[in-house]
């Protein structure tokens, strides 16, 4: 069973952009493309929730975090995959009903992980909680690394990884009670939306209808 390097991260996802990054956290900000994940025996959609925040705050740190208006997930992130990119796709994930969130935990991170050296992606994470989560809380995050567009459409549309690696999250992951979103992390003098992609706030008919609850409290 392998044993990933692990250190301690913060993910904290605010409905606005901050405006100062704490110590250690680098900031992205979201992107509206098209992250679809689909039923590799049917090819139909599987149900995802839409992301409500604006930006994200994401690196190695135990301090306490801020208080956010959004959501804060703090706990130990373990590198599949080491490296990272300016773009990250990240999903929040909540396991299926009849897994305890231990069980999930051993399937995702034992069972599950080792797609992320399949894939061609600059590096993969997942990020574990401190704490049990609550019933309407996350049960962690999964960072995907990219260098830009074209890096991240050819990578995910890779057989091992839209095929075999989404069959294998159907077996543990509830993806109508999961999110998937993009966000670039800012550089130096670089505008915010970029001209590849339009940025946009999801309308109040896709928002989540779950309470999305803070992890690690």
């Amino acid at each position: 069973m392998a044993a990933w390097p692990t250190r301690p991260a913060a993910a904290i996802f605010t409905k606005e952009h901050p405006t100062v990054a704490p110590p250690g956290l680098r900031p992205g900000r979201r992107l509206d493309v098209a992250l679809a994940k689909a039923d590799p025996a049917t090819g139909k959609p599987l149900p995802l929730l839409a992301c409500p925040y604006a930006a994200l705050l994401f690196g190695e740190s135990n301090a306490a975090p801020p208080p956010v208006d959004g959501l804060v997930l703090t706990g130990e992130q373990h590198i599949v995959k080491p490296g990272d990119g300016d773009l990250v796709v990240l999903m929040l994930v909540r396991r299926r009903a009849e897994l305890t969130h231990d069980a999930f935990r051993e399937r995702w991170l034992h069972g599950h992980a080792p797609f992320g050296l399949r894939t061609s992606a600059s590096g993969y994470r997942q990020l574990h909680p401190a704490h049990p989560p609550g019933p309407e809380a996350f049960d962690g995050a999964g960072l995907v690394f990219f260098r830009d567009l074209a890096h991240m459409t050819s990578a995910r549309a890779a057989p091992e990884i839209a095929l075999d690696a989404t069959r294998d999250e159907m077996a543990f992951i509830d993806h109508g009670r999961s999110m998937l979103a993009m966000f670039r992390f800012d550089q130096e003098n670089d505008p915010f939306v970029s001209s590849e992609v339009e940025t946009r706030s999801p309308s109040p008919s896709q928002r989540p209808s779950t309470s999305l609850g803070t992890n690690g409290r």
